[in-house]
């Protein structure tokens, strides 16, 4: 680069993406090479204010990785649970198993996110079988610590 010139923006939202990604439990372990190759398989996506993501009942084989704005997930009979803030993910359950979408979610403010489809991810892990084991290490050990997290609660509501 030369004196003076500028750096493309889109280099700029490529360093600030690998920065959320490194901040992020379900990529925690990854080489610095390999948040690049995670970042390669993820489509950006620009989402307005208002706009579902996703019903809860839904198909869900992809993860969603807020990187500005903000999103409300309302569950039926309960409404809004989590309003989703930049650096959060949403959806991960989906890359480990075809599942149903167990919540909804709502755009609450203009925001541009990062999403992964399952199937992108495992032609990755077959070309990276690194990355692989390391995702699905950490999305395993994300959802112990929920199942852990709601069986005290049982627990607690029990005594």
């Amino acid at each position: 680069m030369q004196p003076g010139g500028k750096v493309s923006e889109k280099l700029v939202a490529r360093a600030r993406a690998v920065q959320i990604l490194k901040k992020l439990p379900v990529f925690s372990g990854l080489l610095e090479d390999e948040y690049f190759k995670v970042l390669a398989t993820c489509s950006s996506v620009t989402v307005e204010a208002g706009e579902h993501l996703f019903r809860q009942g839904d198909d869900g084989s992809s993860m969603f990785i807020l990187l500005t704005g903000r999103v409300d997930i309302l569950v039926e009979g309960k409404g809004v649970v989590h309003t989703m803030q930049a650096g959060e993910i949403l959806g991960e359950m989906g890359l480990v198993k075809k599942i149903t979408r167990t919540a909804t979610a709502v755009v609450k403010e203009r925001g541009v996110m990062l999403q992964l489809y399952a199937e992108v991810l495992h032609d990755v892990v077959g070309k990276h079988p690194r990355i692989g084991y390391v995702i699905m290490r950490n999305v395993a050990g994300i959802l112990a610590e929920r199942v852990i997290a709601a069986n005290k609660k049982n627990a607690a509501t029990k005594s």
